[in-house]
């Protein structure tokens, strides 16, 4: 608990005619019962999940009428009016959802940086063990399967256009709704064309992740939301998602169905001065809109008591009569719909440490029961949240005996939890880097004292500056982004995150040696990270600095294992180096756990036209394009391949698709010049 300054309801199920979802500042009665509904009483029903990313709770079933589609399925079944998420984060979020488990258990504690371990059991491993066809759609690269939620599918489609080059690529590798929509709903509707008599049922999971950051909606919504581009990305992706739910539908494929829709965490939009999510764990970020659905089963009602995102995979097991997950956190609320168990609530517990993680501030963590709010930080925060939905009062001062029960149980969640921190270095990656003149800990650092100075709150000014900084350079004005950079690492020195954006834009500006210069400054000066340490490592390869790139990736990769984005990074530098079996082995092991990584195919395959191994080239960079049709690099591959094979036809096509791709593209206009004299 940070006080010792240490590191580490209402009325049951009645009909409802209006959706809701708005925070209500009245006290609320034990749920009641009002539903029969016994356990596996949706036995062997089909499963989707659909997850809205950053979608908040007030935009559901509001006057906006933003939602239409989900309002239907929350008018229709049971929705959830106070819903909660542990993370206000992507994967540690996701990861909570689908293990039952909270990241203090299933270790995934922040987004990149992170992956799931082997051993925690999964919704989708549960279900594929009882005979479901399991598949999961994803639409951003934060859950990536190299990040180990792809556990249990048989298909884990997270095709995307681009890859990140570091951590502080500013945008976010994603695809569309309907692109993510496209093919599950292909893999639903194949499935019962073919095999219509088939008595396996599936789960089929669907993240949309359009109403992140930055807000772009297609046209009309770009238009008509264009005073609030985030209403426009909820209102596309809702509007998207009733497409596919209409075909569903007109194929008969959700007549006996159970669907989940819920959203990871949601966003602050300004509250509490924090722009869009991951650095406060107040209501706007951390309360989530939750609906299930099943036509004939589960009649339409609403639920107020306390539910916890880590309660949807018990709660979905339970119902389709399926055994429950190993060491969860979360339970089944069915018991408490239906009367069988008087309401409980157990406390929610959540966490926001990525400013811990990256900026070295306190960290953030908490507990929720019966509508109270403990937020432990160095100034503490207590909240009534049915007096105070805004969390604006403060109550911590007045109020120390109503924050002991939560203080207990917040410790006993605290208690044995997995580290908060990115694999250890060991102490021979650790000896290298010193021998660089890099300060790195091999072991997370040491349970340390935080002031109020250290406070999220205190440091949310830092915050806003770099989400200026981010603006700016997408708007262009590359020198001010960088000045306003260069500012906050002069208030803040140990603000990691900060040198690591500086560095990628002056990169993107094409002043490269001060990129790498500001990166071997921080490390130097004890403010290095991984992610860190990897993008010295990337901006050293592409100075022209081999060497050094290898000395600085390599420690990281023998490290950790897990760690496969410096793993990509030290193949791209062998490959440079002409180390190409090492390098084969790089792109391999990433290929293996994220076998959807298109620049991963195209490296690939690129390394086999260095060697003058065709065939192999032509099976790796063909694979790219089927990923990502986009993916230029491997199109000019693909010609030189064709070319070298006598196909100058071919070699020509691919070539011009790669300039149509990126009119730019130098070595492909010059593969065609050459070919056409």
């Amino acid at each position: 608990m940070t006080r010792r300054l240490l590191v580490f309801g209402i009325a049951g199920l009645v009909v409802a005619a209006a959706i809701g979802f708005a925070l209500s500042a009245r006290r609320e009665a034990t749920p009641k019962a009002t539903q029969v509904m016994p356990a596996g009483a949706l036995r062997g029903a089909n499963v989707l999940l659909v997850t809205i990313d950053t979608l908040r709770a007030d935009r559901v079933g509001s006057a906006r009428a933003l939602t239409p589609t989900i309002d239907d399925f929350a008018s229709t079944g049971l929705r959830f009016e106070h819903a909660y998420a542990h993370v206000p984060l992507t994967l540690p979020s996701h990861a909570a959802l689908m293990t039952g488990a909270y990241p203090t258990r299933n270790g995934v504690r922040d987004n990149g940086t992170f992956r799931l371990g082997e051993a925690s059991p999964t919704l989708a491993a549960a279900l594929k063990t009882t005979g479901y066809r399991t598949g999961a759609f994803v639409g951003a690269f934060v859950l990536d399967a190299r990040f180990g939620l792809n556990r249990g599918f048989d298909l884990y489609d997270d095709r995307m256009s681009g890859s990140p080059t570091n951590a502080a690529d500013l945008d976010v590798v994603q695809r569309t709704a309907e692109q993510v929509l496209a093919p599950a709903e292909e893999w639903i509707l194949n499935r019962a064309s073919t095999n219509p008599q088939s008595e396996s049922p599936w789960f089929a999971w669907i993240h949309l992740y359009d109403p992140h950051e930055p807000y772009r909606p297609p046209e009309p919504y770009r238009s008509r939301y264009a005073a609030v581009p985030y209403d426009g990305e909820v209102a596309y992706a809702d509007a998207a998602l009733g497409g596919f739910v209409a075909r569903l539908r007109a194929a008969g494929s959700l007549a006996r169905t159970l669907v989940v829709i819920a959203s990871d965490h949601g966003e602050s939009l300004g509250e509490h001065g924090e722009r869009t999510h991951g650095l406060f764990a107040y209501d706007a970020t951390l309360r989530v809109p939750l609906v299930m659905w099943a036509g004939g089963v589960i009649r339409p009602g609403a639920f107020s008591g306390t539910t916890r995102l880590v309660d949807v995979a018990p709660t979905v097991l339970d119902l389709v009569g399926s055994g429950p997950l190993p060491g969860a956190d979360g339970r089944s609320v069915r018991p408490f719909i239906t009367g069988e168990q008087p309401f409980d609530d157990a406390g929610s517990y959540f966490e926001a440490l990525n400013a811990n993680l990256t900026r070295h501030w306190a960290p953030l963590t908490g507990m929720l029961r019966e509508r109270t709010k403990l937020i432990d930080l160095p100034v503490p925060e207590l909240y009534d949240l049915a007096a105070d939905p805004d969390e604006r009062q403060n109550l911590y001062a007045g109020q120390r005996d109503r924050a002991r029960d939560l203080e207990r149980r917040l410790d006993a969640v605290t208690r044995g939890a997995v580290a908060a921190a990115p694999s250890a270095l060991s102490a021979d990656a650790e000896a290298r880097l010193r021998s660089l003149g890099y300060v790195v800990g091999s072991a997370p650092a040491a349970s340390r004292r935080y002031l109020a100075a250290d406070d999220p709150k205190q440091l949310v000014h830092l915050n806003q500056a770099l989400d200026e900084a981010a603006a700016e350079w997408a708007r262009g004005d590359a020198g001010k982004a960088i000045d306003r950079l260069q500012g906050v690492i002069a208030e803040r020195a140990d603000l990691t995150v900060a040198y690591d954006r500086l560095a990628f834009m002056l990169r993107g500006s094409g002043r490269i040696a001060e990129a790498v210069a500001v990166l071997d400054r921080a490390a130097q000066a004890g403010h290095a990270d991984r992610p860190l340490l990897r993008s010295l490592g990337s901006m050293l390869r592409d100075a022209g600095d081999l060497p050094r790139s290898a000395a600085v990736l390599e420690p990281l990769v023998r490290g950790d294992a897990a760690d496969l984005q410096s793993a990509d990074a030290l193949g791209q530098t062998y490959a440079r180096m002409g180390r190409t079996r090492e390098a084969e082995s790089e792109f391999k092991r990433v290929l293996a756990a994220s076998p959807n990584d298109a620049a991963g195919w195209n490296n690939l395959g690129s390394l086999y036209l260095s060697s003058s191994r065709l065939a192999d080239a032509r099976t790796a960079l063909l694979r790219a394009i089927e990923i990502d049709p986009a993916q230029a690099g491997a199109h000019n591959g693909l010609g030189v391949v064709y070319a070298r094979s006598g196909d100058i036809p071919a070699a020509v096509a691919e070539w011009k698709k790669a300039l149509e791709l990126r009119p730019d593209f130098a070595d492909a206009r010059q593969n065609l010049a050459q070919v056409q004299k």
